[in-house]
């Protein structure tokens, strides 16, 4: 059985979503945030992290490689485009793009202090980070004009971290909530039977953290 160890509202929520979406057999470990550096946490991460994704076969860390890895041992074609369309394609580069872009500047505003000392310089590197955020949102905002779903008529890996992203966007100005298709996707995926779940099991809801 798979055991997927998160935080609340974090990365591991998308993976979270399509595995209960799925429906595989998992079990979820919250993690305590300030025990990620702990002896016992480093042993599962030793970059002291979540998510991390224990397989048969061993670990997986990073939140793409697991969706991914879900998709392909466990998809059968339903939480993603077949391998080589365009479609597929797209979605890859959603996901990248919201793994190499978006995250990191989401995380520059959110804790400078891990990149830089001193007071004034992490609020200049807090305030780029924030506006590089704002350009991923508005390019997320417009991959969704007139769509329901980022690829195709379904929900797929890439709208589960997307949803994940928007909800982090709630606590930035401007908020994700002021993108009209960004708050229009997240309310849609709200209500899809797994999200619902997982957002309840997680204890998360569309408001800011």
């Amino acid at each position: 059985m798979l055991k997927l160890y998160g935080l609340p509202g974090a990365c591991p929520m998308a993976v979270h979503i399509i595995l209960e979406h799925l429906g595989v057999d998992y079990e979820m470990q919250m993690v305590d945030r300030e025990l990620l550096m702990s002896p016992e946490h480093l042993a599962v991460n030793p970059m002291g992290q979540a998510p991390s994704l224990q397989t048969e076969d061993g670990l997986i860390t990073e939140s793409v490689a697991m969706l991914l890895h879900i998709d392909e041992k466990y998809g059968d074609g339903r939480v993603s485009p077949p391998a080589g369309s365009w479609e597929r394609a797209r979605m890859m580069m959603m996901l990248m793009f919201m793994a190499s872009q978006e995250h990191p500047a989401f995380s520059l505003w959110l804790r400078p202090f891990r990149w830089l000392e001193g007071e004034a310089a992490q609020e200049e590197l807090r305030e780029s980070g924030r506006k590089r955020f704002a350009l991923c949102l508005e390019r997320l905002d417009g991959w969704l004009e007139g769509r329901d779903w980022l690829i195709g008529d379904a929900m797929t890996l890439a709208d589960a971290l997307a949803l994940v992203h928007i909800r982090w966007g709630l606590r930035v100005t401007p908020p994700s909530s002021d993108y009209p298709n960004l708050w229009r996707f997240a309310q849609r995926m709200a209500e899809v039977s797994a999200v619902k779940k997982v957002m309840a099991d997680e204890g998360v809801d569309l408001s800011a953290e």
